[in-house]
């Protein structure tokens, strides 16, 4: 059974697997930010797609699970938002030529290997002078929620190493309700591409 099978058999469990309500660190980041064109890669059944949308930022909606992409845009149409949905592996979205104003990924947690290829991916996804938003588990949220492998979590020095050459407007830990409702110590990045990056 594929990944993406594993994911739609755990939506089709319950008629939401995840919390309505968009990050509140990611309605606090786009606060001084003008809508544009936004990206929500594992978008899940979209609670921060939508809110963008209801921001008016023109959003796409990237995740391989099409039982959550279809209850997104239920509510989207619902709302009379327009989304574009994408059923697609992340990592084959990023595989090809996109650009975006700002980009979004939220609690997205694969191996360290995985992890430091698709940070490689982000570099490029987000349009010069745009941004990029990052929520993930702490490492010090191990043992409380998130992935009980403490080597999906993520830190400061990963961050900063990662997007060396970005500009940093926030890194801090914050105890965002997640997931299931559970609060946890949490990772929050906003960062900004510069208008060229460094070799």
């Amino acid at each position: 059974m594929s990944e993406a099978d594993q994911w739609n058999n755990r939506y089709r469990e319950s008629d939401r697997l995840w919390i309505p309500d968009a990050d509140a660190s990611l309605k606090e980041a786009i606060a001084s930010i003008t809508p544009t064109d936004a990206v929500d890669l594992g978008c899940g059944e979209g609670r921060n797609a939508l809110y963008l949308a209801r921001e008016g930022f023109q959003v796409t909606a990237v995740d391989f699970a099409n039982v959550a992409l279809e209850r997104l845009r239920t509510v989207a149409a619902s709302e009379g938002l327009t989304i574009e949905t994408v059923c697609e592996d992340m990592f084959t979205y990023l595989a090809s030529p996109h650009t975006f104003g700002l980009v979004v990924l939220a609690n997205i947690h694969p191996e360290r290997p995985a992890r430091l290829d698709l940070y490689a991916h982000l570099r490029q996804i987000v349009a010069p002078g745009g941004h990029l938003y990052i929520i993930g588990h702490h490492v010090d949220s191990f043992g409380v929620t998130g992935p009980p492998d403490k080597d999906r979590l993520i830190d400061e020095e990963e961050i900063k190493s990662a997007f060396d050459g970005f500009t940093i407007e926030t890194l801090t830990k914050v105890s965002d309700i997640a997931d299931h409702g559970h609060a946890a110590p949490s990772l929050v990045a906003l960062l900004q591409r510069p208008a060229e990056l460094p070799d």
